[in-house]
């Protein structure tokens, strides 16, 4: 290969990576001011440097067969843990003579457009008790955005929502910088530094929270945060209830934070995270919308069909919250190789998650069909009319509030 192809090639990737960053909600114009403090960490912490991963070819095949196996292993226990949770609600119906109700919360990507979700939930929970009432969500599922999202969502108190709420009402400048003048070189392993980002993501993380995960996970509810598994070239979902009860009995929360900021982790734009020896990045690169254990005929909901035969269908609600819109609006396209690229992964992205909320329709349609149950699906995402970000900067304070209140007014 001639080192003129070489760079075309790096080109290439790079100017893909930069575009996805634009789709995401990263601008041009990212911020300058940088902090007067210092990001945690040694030298190389805070200026995020990799080394390069020296794995031979059998470690690697020990390596993929351990994640084949954790992985199986935790898709049983969402699933185990999920059909406790009807039995749960079973029981609670049969006491209180209440519907028999499971709730189903999916939370989408999209950056700092994750203000709307953020303020939707909010103005949802000021809904008076009735049938559109903000519930206690049985499983709850979050991908980038999404995912910082999730964990309060899944908490479900006033208190929780208000602190996502005031976490995306007040960006901080420093969040990302620039790499330097030269942030293009193949050798960063992103173009923005994210270390105070992860600093602030990791304070809010914090034992305090992470008990709280705890609580709810002793409920037999499920949180659930996609990632994207770079190495293998798929999807990955961790059970972060899960995840909180093991780093509560270790001592060391460290791991909760560091699988919401993998979720999180723009590819090329952020750097990814890595997780047990192998590297992960944005959730959203596989799939933005995803609902899990619960479908098909081994899932939670045939389960305990199957083992509570005697038990009334259940009702089962899924919430689908889009922190984007639906589809991309009508633009002209500049002949710019970033415009251009930019403007079709903001069409690949839309199409995908179209095919993601179809996917979703049809367990729902099956559920109803096939299984004799009353599902239903509702939907929001951002409308045409929502308030846009015309500074460019991925975390503009006025443009995020505006989003924000209008959210909660959607809410």
């Amino acid at each position: 290969m001639s080192v003129t192809r070489k760079h075309r090639r790096t080109w290439l990737f790079l100017g893909f990576c930069l575009a996805l960053g634009f789709l995401l909600g990263a601008g041009p114009a990212e911020a300058k001011k940088k902090s007067s403090g210092k990001c945690e960490g040694t030298k190389k912490q805070r200026k995020q440097k990799m080394d390069k991963r020296e794995i031979s070819d059998e470690q690697f095949r020990q390596m993929v067969e351990q994640y084949r196996q954790r992985e199986t292993e935790d898709v049983e226990q969402m699933k185990q843990a999920g059909v406790r949770r009807f039995e749960r609600e079973y029981e609670a119906s049969r006491t209180s003579g209440e519907p028999f109700v499971f709730d189903v919360l999916i939370i989408s990507g999209g950056g700092a457009k994750g203000a709307f979700g953020s303020g939707f939930f909010q103005g949802w929970g000021e809904i008076e008790p009735g049938p559109y009432a903000r519930p206690e969500f049985d499983m709850v599922t979050g991908v980038s955005t999404g995912a910082l999202l999730a964990p309060f969502a899944f908490i479900g108190s006033d208190e929780a929502y208000a602190s996502a709420a005031e976490f995306y009402a007040n960006p901080e400048e420093n969040w990302i910088t620039k790499r330097g003048t030269i942030k293009f070189l193949p050798n960063h392993v992103s173009m923005f530094n994210t270390c105070h980002l992860q600093d602030t993501v990791r304070e809010a993380v914090g034992p305090s929270l992470v008990e709280q995960l705890v609580e709810a996970a002793e409920e037999d509810r499920l949180l659930l945060i996609g990632t994207t598994n770079l190495d293998l070239g798929a999807g990955r979902v961790f059970d972060l209830g899960l995840e909180a009860q093991q780093a509560m009995e270790k001592g060391d929360v460290t791991r909760v934070a560091t699988i919401l900021l993998a979720s999180s982790a723009i590819p090329g734009a952020f750097p990814p995270l890595e997780i047990d020896g192998m590297l992960y990045a944005d959730g959203g690169a596989t799939s933005n919308l995803f609902i899990t254990a619960f479908p098909g005929p081994d899932g939670v909901l045939a389960r305990f069909r199957a083992a509570h035969p005697e038990a009334p269908a259940p009702r089962v609600r899924i919430w689908v919250v889009v922190n984007q819109k639906i589809k991309p609006a009508h633009a002209i396209t500049q002949p710019h190789w970033l415009k251009i690229t930019g403007r079709a992964l903001d069409t690949l992205t839309a199409t995908s998650q179209i095919f993601a909320l179809d996917i979703i329709q049809d367990l729902v349609r099956e559920a109803r069909a096939e299984r004799g149950v009353d599902a239903e699906l509702y939907l929001v995402s951002i409308p045409d009319d929502a308030p846009e970000n015309k500074s460019g900067k991925m975390f503009d304070q006025e443009y995020v509030r505006a989003l924000q209140e209008f959210g909660r007014t959607m809410g």
